[in-house]
């Protein structure tokens, strides 16, 4: 019985909102209609807008006075508050499921579970990520020594290589370059003409910049060194390309 009390009175409430702020609005019009634009009309002109005006606003009035405005018992107040809490409580919930939407669309455990997954499994999955999110930075600061620095992307063009200490097989490739979406296959193709191959790779993307280490195997010496600089300089020094025609930096 309350909930339909409450159903029945939340479209006349929405109803008389609705008329009310339509009659003030065509209120104000007419009081507009009735003021002389700078001077334009003259005072014998003046007088038609005027008779018009005195025809329309008392019906309006008129209009106004016939709304329900007698004072509400206690039971239709209680009544008042509980459609607009249940209005807030609808604008709420929708707030809350379009939030559930993001975190499905790019939490990556989440993307091919989107419709599957509830907001329960949602939520762990977040504070999954979270937390290994923050894993991941504090071992970066530690290998990094308290800085991120040397680990994002910097503002100039750099590649250096060379041999790692504990595996004399292994040749590590560090650079930075402005970020393109064919990056990753140009250098895939770099390093097959080498005849290396990529056994670890991290790439870091900020700003429209991509920092990038490779470990590759397969070269050796100096000569193997020379090699793969030549072709990933080649690689990250290929303009980028934009409808079909090579688009170069400024």
């Amino acid at each position: 019985m309350f909930d339909t009390s409450i159903l029945i009175y939340e479209e006349q409430f929405l109803l008389e909102a609705n008329l009310r702020s339509s009659m003030v609005r065509l209120k104000q019009l007419e009081q507009d209609i009735q003021q002389p634009v700078g001077g334009y009309y003259s005072s014998a002109l003046c007088s038609r807008p005027n008779s018009l005006s005195q025809q329309v606003i008392p019906t309006i009035d008129i209009l106004l006075k016939c709304l329900p405005r007698k004072t509400k018992s206690k039971a239709e107040t209680n009544i008042a508050n509980a459609v607009r809490h249940r209005i807030a409580e609808r604008h709420r919930r929708k707030r809350i499921c379009q939030q559930y939407d993001i975190l499905r669309s790019i939490l990556p455990n989440l993307i091919k579970f989107m419709q599957q997954m509830d907001k329960a499994s949602v939520l762990g999955e977040t504070i999954r990520q979270v937390r290994e999110l923050k894993k991941r930075v504090k071992e970066t600061k530690a290998v990094c020594r308290g800085s991120l620095e040397g680990v994002l992307p910097g503002e100039s063009d750099n590649l250096s290589l060379g041999y790692c200490e504990n595996d004399g097989s292994l040749l590590k490739a560090t650079f930075s370059c402005d970020d393109r979406a064919e990056l990753i296959s140009d250098l895939t193709r770099a390093v097959r003409t080498v005849n290396g191959r990529v056994v670890r790779a991290e790439m870091v993307f900020l700003g429209g910049r991509n920092k990038s280490v490779l470990w590759v195997k397969g070269l050796s010496g100096n000569e193997g060194i020379g090699m793969l600089k030549r072709a990933l300089k080649m690689a990250v020094d290929r303009p980028k390309i934009k409808n079909g025609k090579p688009r170069f930096a400024h």
